[in-house]
């Protein structure tokens, strides 16, 4: 089974570690032949058992590695998909100590794998990493959270999407429903009312969704309402594979353009549901590369800015590249993304 989840998600490596104090398992995966070395967050998650942590951690490998495809040799500093997986419930095996245990364990791959932040792995968890290991990024005294620019790469994406769709790019008067507000999705509810967009967000975290309810002044619903809102943009920014059967039949969106990834449940199949809809799907890992670009960057020396600046021209391009593709193939943008990346990967 990992063998087949490995060669199906372009991950070739697979390192454990099991922490008998805390109880965790460790996982580290990565691609190691598109790039040199690998790069992706670390995230926290109380599976059901270690092959399901595995099974996530592969299949984050193959969209990380699509990242740094869209990103391009140019800028992606060598990198490849990398992705490390905590197995433990958050709530009560999380500690310092266990953290620390990780950074060793990344430091043992010497500089082949890079991470950082991932869900339930905060700021504060990765300083605790980065005692132990010098491969630990987006730190408050490097670049900061890779959520700013991640955020910062769903705007663009939608911006992009409007100028093709309605001619401007401007998101005053859309309705977004943005689901999911921890560190990216409240960033981009941020920059979205800034814009002037009319946000309706939702949390599984009700004290979460209340102080951005707060802070922003903006409409929030309950996450199983989320779906059915009537709306211009629905923007998954949570869990993956919320983009079930069932979910794209309550869709009431003319878009979905988000953060999460791997939101498919069932990869092409559930984009070509969306098409019956008249909804068009635009591929996570083109317009989600902000976090891993910030990575790539603060390892290279670069400034905030200078990843902001980037960022903008990468997506813009890939965005006008992709939509040209699906037009001459008649495609949709995932086939067609998909299409750019094998090539590229393959150089054929």
């Amino acid at each position: 089974m990992i063998q087949e989840l490995m060669n199906k998600n372009n991950c070739n490596e697979i390192h454990l570690q099991y922490d008998k104090e805390s109880g965790c398992t460790f996982i580290l995966a990565l691609n190691t032949q598109y790039g040199e070395k690998g790069n992706g967050g670390t995230r926290m998650i109380n599976y059901s058992s270690v092959e399901e942590g595995i099974e996530d951690a592969t299949k984050l490998v193959n969209v990380m590695t699509k990242k740094c495809v869209i990103i391009g040799k140019r800028y992606n500093g060598c990198y490849s998909g990398g992705k490390g997986v905590i197995v433990g419930n958050p709530a009560i095996q999380k500690n310092p100590e266990m953290l620390r245990k990780f950074g060793r364990f990344v430091q043992t791959l010497n500089g082949r794998f890079q991470t950082g932040t991932d869900m339930n792995i905060n700021l504060n968890d990765i300083e605790y990493m980065a005692e132990e290991s010098e491969f630990i990024d987006g730190l408050e005294t490097g670049l900061g959270d890779t959520a700013i620019p991640t955020a910062f790469g769903i705007l663009l994406a939608m911006k992009e999407l409007c100028a093709w769709k309605y001619g401007n790019n401007s998101l005053n008067g859309k309705v977004i429903a943005v689901q999911g507000v921890g560190s990216v999705g409240k960033d981009l509810v941020r920059r979205l009312v800034e814009e002037g967009a009319k946000v309706i967000a939702t949390d599984i975290n009700p004290e979460i969704l209340q102080a951005v309810k707060e802070e922003f002044n903006v409409k929030t619903v309950a996450p199983e309402e989320i779906y059915a809102i009537k709306c211009d943009i629905f923007s998954p920014n949570a869990c993956g594979r919320v983009l079930t059967k069932d979910n794209i039949n309550k869709l009431n969106c003319k878009m979905v353009i988000g953060a999460a990834n791997n939101p498919l449940a069932n990869e092409l199949q559930s984009v070509l549901e969306m098409k019956k809809k008249g909804i068009i799907y635009v591929p996570d890992y083109v317009i989600n590369i902000g976090g891993v670009f910030l990575s790539m960057c603060e390892v290279q020396g670069k400034t905030l800015e200078y990843v902001l600046e980037k960022l903008e021209e990468i997506i813009s391009m890939r965005i006008k590249q992709i939509i040209a593709e699906s037009e001459i193939e008649e495609k949709t943008l995932f086939e067609a993304a998909e299409r750019i990346v094998f090539q590229e990967m393959t150089g054929s």
